[in-house]
This record gives structure tokens, C-alpha cells and sequence, in this order.
């Protein structure tokens, strides 16, 4: 690959919108809605019996993708030789450490998608193995990149956040380990990895139980509130405290949104830079963590300086 060649890029397991969606985004690598870069060869990946959302997706995704010209192969290593970077974007969280164990080894740029790993320990493993092989690590939920967040993140450094979006589950992913990671990714965009400790205190409310709500606290006072509703829908809203007054923002869930995503990506393997610090990749798996387990105990839960 030149410097100004299209990066090509892979995708592993093809079970998530995400998967057509970047293809089509990228193009042809030139003047697509996003240059720089095109989807080239895919694996198809290996759904759960347990997980519906990939079961029942997986092959009409597979013929879409399959439709756009991008080649399809037998395995996550067959994509890895054929590319220069790859895109692991199956919707189920529990298959990330594995496939990223099965590429890694390559040495390429990986970008995994939203949800990077269940839990920390995972999350670690997976940042030890990209470290031994050289590979550039990727991550983030689209929501980050978004112009509408970006701009309400240009007062100043944050106090507090305000945040509510959606909060359904999936079979496997409880509590926030489905779209509540989405929350939560913004929380530690805005606040970064913290200082030091945050304390986790997560409950149910309302008077069927559905709804869910997370107050973050880092050990420095700064705070982040968020709730939602078990009921998906695409918008998130936020409020952001800085220095310099406050700025609200709304994201709307759709291909345009993961515009910034992409070419974020594209940057970063150009410049050799992670899209997202390591230690935030690290923070948002924890708390995610920390909350779930808080739902479960109904009290509230640590998460290390180390995190």
C-alpha cells in the first residue's frame, strides 16, 4: 500500500448493519462519502445459536455485502493476507477476543467495533497481544465522532455530563453491555480515563422496571448521569458542563452517523495513531462492567485507578 493508495479493508464477521453500511460509505476508495479507503474482502463470521439479532442477520448481510463486490472468504485469516487493515464488526461482543486472537498475529490495524471486548480482563489480553505483534489498535462508539458530540465537547474541559439514549439488551449482553456502552463511551470521551477511582451506582426506576439509570462519579467530584429506556430508539441526547458554560447535542442513530467513525479510522492508520487512547479503551469496558454488576447487587461499585 502507498501512502496515497485506498486503504483495503476487511471485514470480520459480517452479522451487523455496520458491515454493508461501511462498505458502501467507503466506496471505491476515491470519491466515496468517505475517501481514502475501501472494503475489499470479508468472512462471514460464526453467529451463536443463543443470539438471534446474528443469527437471523448473518446471511442476508452476507449476500448484501457480497453484492457490493467485496470478496468473501473462509476465514478471518484469509482477510487479514488480502488487506491492509481489518474491521471486526460482528455484533456480538463475545466473539471479539477470539477473532482479534485470530489477526492479530498479522501485525495490521484493527478497529473493533462499539462494544470491544466483555469484559476487562479480555479487554487487557487484547491489548497485550496487539502490543506484541505491532498491530494498531482501533475502537470507539460511532457517537464519539460524531460532528454533534464533537461540538458540544469544544467548551472547555468537562465538569459534568448529562446523557440519555436507549437501553435494550441482547441474549449475552446485560444491563449496559449492549447499547448502553454507547453511553458510556461518551461519558469517558468527555471526562476521559479519570485520575483516579470512579464509583458506579446503577438502578432500575419507573414502575415496570424498564428504565435504567447510572450516575459515574470520578474521584476528582466530576460526575456523569445517565438514563434511558429498555425500548431502542435512535436518538441519544446529551448535556455537557465546561468551563465555559454548557452545550446540549442530539445524535440520530443511521449511516451518517458513523461518517466521523470511518474517517477517524482512515487518519489514524495513516498517522499510526490510536483513534481512541488505550486506557479510555480500558475505562469503558470497566465501568460497563462496574454497572452491570451494580444493577445486579443494587449497590454501588468501584473501578480501580488501574482500570
Amino acid at each position: 500500500m502507498t501512502s496515497d493508495a485506498p486503504i483495503r479493508f476487511g471485514l470480520i464477521g459480517v452479522d451487523s448493519p455496520h458491515a454493508p453500511s461501511f462498505t458502501r460509505l467507503f466506496g471505491n476508495g476515491v470519491d466515496g462519502v468517505v475517501p481514502g479507503g475501501m472494503v475489499t474482502h470479508a468472512w462471514k463470521g460464526e453467529p451463536a445459536s443463543d443470539f438471534p439479532l446474528s443469527r437471523e442477520r448473518i446471511d442476508d448481510f452476507a449476500e448484501e455485502v457480497s453484492g457490493l463486490g467485496v470478496v468473501m472468504c473462509d476465514s478471518p485469516e484469509a482477510v487479514a493476507e488480502a488487506c491492509d487493515a481489518l474491521l471486526i464488526v460482528s455484533s456480538d461482543a463475545r466473539t471479539h477476543p477470539r477473532y482479534f486472537q485470530r489477526v492479530v498475529r498479522f501485525g495490521k490495524p484493527i478497529y473493533v467495533d462499539t462494544r470491544f471486548a466483555p469484559t476487562l480482563a479480555e479487554a487487557r489480553t487484547m491489548l497485550a497481544q496487539a502490543h506484541a505483534s505491532g498491530a494498531l489498535v482501533l475502537a470507539g462508539s460511532p457517537k464519539r465522532f460524531t460532528p454533534e458530540f464533537q461540538g458540544a465537547l469544544a467548551g472547555g474541559p468537562c465538569q459534568s455530563v448529562s446523557l440519555d439514549g436507549p437501553l435494550p439488551t441482547q441474549p449475552g449482553h446485560p444491563g449496559l453491555a449492549w447499547y448502553g456502552v454507547h453511553l458510556i463511551d461518551l461519558a469517558v470521551a468527555a471526562l476521559g480515563a479519570g485520575p483516579g477511582a470512579v464509583t458506579v451506582d446503577a438502578g432500575r426506576h419507573g414502575s415496570d422496571g424498564t428504565a435504567t439509570a447510572v450516575t459515574v462519579r470520578w474521584s476528582d467530584g466530576r460526575v456523569v448521569a445517565l438514563k434511558g429506556e429498555a425500548d431502542w430508539s435512535p436518538f441519544t441526547t446529551g448535556r455537557i458542563e465546561s468551563d465555559n458554560g454548557c452545550a446540549e447535542f442530539s445524535i440520530e442513530a443511521g449511516p451518517p452517523m458513523l461518517v466521523g467513525l470511518l474517517e477517524g479510522i482512515v487518519k489514524s492508520i495513516r498517522s499510526g495513531t490510536p483513534n481512541v487512547p488505550l486506557r479510555e479503551i480500558l475505562s469503558i469496558v470497566a465501568i460497563v462492567e462496574a454497572a452491570n454488576r451494580s444493577l445486579e447487587a443494587g449497590l454501588p461499585v468501584s473501578v480501580g485507578r488501574n482500570s
